[in-house]
């Protein structure tokens, strides 16, 4: 399969899946909880963990989980594919590397998120060390921020794509 055909296909999973985690999560918002999952990715305490459970369905949620397992190597080679394209069309060595910094930043994302969701799990399955929600915590701060600016790189980047492409 060409670049250009993996990108496309990267970018077509990426959206689909995006749709998927969307609808499928879309019990998870409410007046209590108006961004969803992300609320209880951020809940610092047994106490607010439990607060925002008990307005949701848990099948909704173990399955909005289950299905981000399968979500996460999906954006991660879509960031990865997309970052290395990217990187290579600048003429500044310094984006290029920064690029693919990020690049490779993205399996960090992958790892925190893995492991965001598994203190996710854990919690619910009634691990109640404060521990548990300051690393879950710190893992979704983790993987958003290095999302965060994957997606700025990405939009910065785009112009590239037209104007410039690097020097051989």
């Amino acid at each position: 399969m060409k670049l250009n055909q993996k990108w496309v296909f990267s970018f077509a999973l990426l959206l689909g899946f995006s749709y998927l985690m969307q609808w499928q999560g879309a019990a998870l918002k409410n007046s209590f909880t108006p961004m969803g999952i992300i609320h209880l990715e951020f809940a610092p305490t047994a106490d607010l963990f439990q607060k925002i459970v008990q307005h949701w369905d848990i099948q909704t949620l173990r399955w909005n989980i289950a299905i981000d397992f399968l979500y996460i190597p999906i954006y991660t080679y879509f960031f990865q594919l997309t970052l290395a394209l990217l990187a290579q069309r600048h003429r500044s060595k310094l984006v290029r590397q920064f690029g693919l910094l990020l690049k490779n930043a993205a399996l960090l994302a992958f790892f925190c998120d893995i492991l965001e969701n598994t203190g996710m799990i854990l919690s619910l399955t009634g691990a109640q060390s404060s521990w548990v929600y300051t690393l879950t915590n710190g893992f979704a701060g983790v993987k958003f921020a290095i999302i965060g600016i994957n997606i700025i790189y990405i939009l910065v980047s785009i112009p590239t794509l037209f104007f410039r492409t690097k020097q051989s």
